[in-house]
């Protein structure tokens, strides 16, 4: 009879070793539940679509200047067949004609940008007057087809001071990106308005 103190003592203790295992009172089986929710969270933020990358805020505008086919002397004319229009020149003469050709990179892209790209595209002249840049194909044959560029002309006039000539060239994209062309600080290679027929006489 003394035997039941024991037996009922032994089974208290396994109740409590059970007690202490089963995780309802200790918080440890919460512990398990919160990282057991916690792992879908987790699962998601891997799963979520990555952000699109930034749109660029400037833009690369290059390009050159040469000399358009208006205002050639006969010397001029025949000086290289077909004659020295469409060749890069910083000197320009009263009357001739000055043509841009620029392009436009987006950064981003590594691309050229076109006229569905570009909101805004002009130069402004050293007498604060602006003109706008058009977009188009120039030259082109089977064998070289067309390069698409930006272009605008202006026409020395025959009064017109000699002497450097400083524009301004701006971009702007749809996205609200910019980016300007500015020519090198080196005096030769800047645009220069010359007196007429003084780089290549007419005789």
């Amino acid at each position: 009879m003394k035997l039941y103190p024991r037996i009922l003592a032994s089974g208290v203790a396994v109740l409590f070793v059970a007690a202490a295992c089963g995780g309802t009172g200790t918080g440890e089986g919460a512990a398990t539940a919160a990282v057991q929710t916690a792992a879908p969270v987790a699962t998601q933020a891997q799963a979520a679509t990555p952000a699109a990358p930034a749109k660029p805020q400037f833009l690369v505008v290059v390009g050159d200047t040469i000399r358009g086919n208006l205002g050639l002397n006969p010397v001029e004319v025949l000086t290289t067949a077909p004659g020295i229009h469409c060749t890069q020149q910083s000197r320009f003469p009263q009357t001739g004609r000055i043509v841009w050709r620029m392009k436009v990179l987006d950064p981003a892209t590594g691309k050229y940008m076109d006229d569905k790209q570009i909101k805004d595209f002009s130069i402004t002249y050293p007498d604060g007057k602006k003109d706008v840049l058009k977009y188009g194909g120039h030259g082109g044959t089977k064998e070289n087809p067309a390069d698409f560029m930006w272009a605008v002309g202006f026409t020395v006039p025959a009064d017109y001071p000699t002497g450097a000539f400083n524009v301004k060239i701006e971009a702007k994209s749809v996205d609200g990106a910019t980016g300007s062309f500015e020519q090198f600080k080196v005096s030769p290679a800047q645009l220069t308005i010359t007196p007429k027929d003084k780089d290549y006489p007419r005789y």
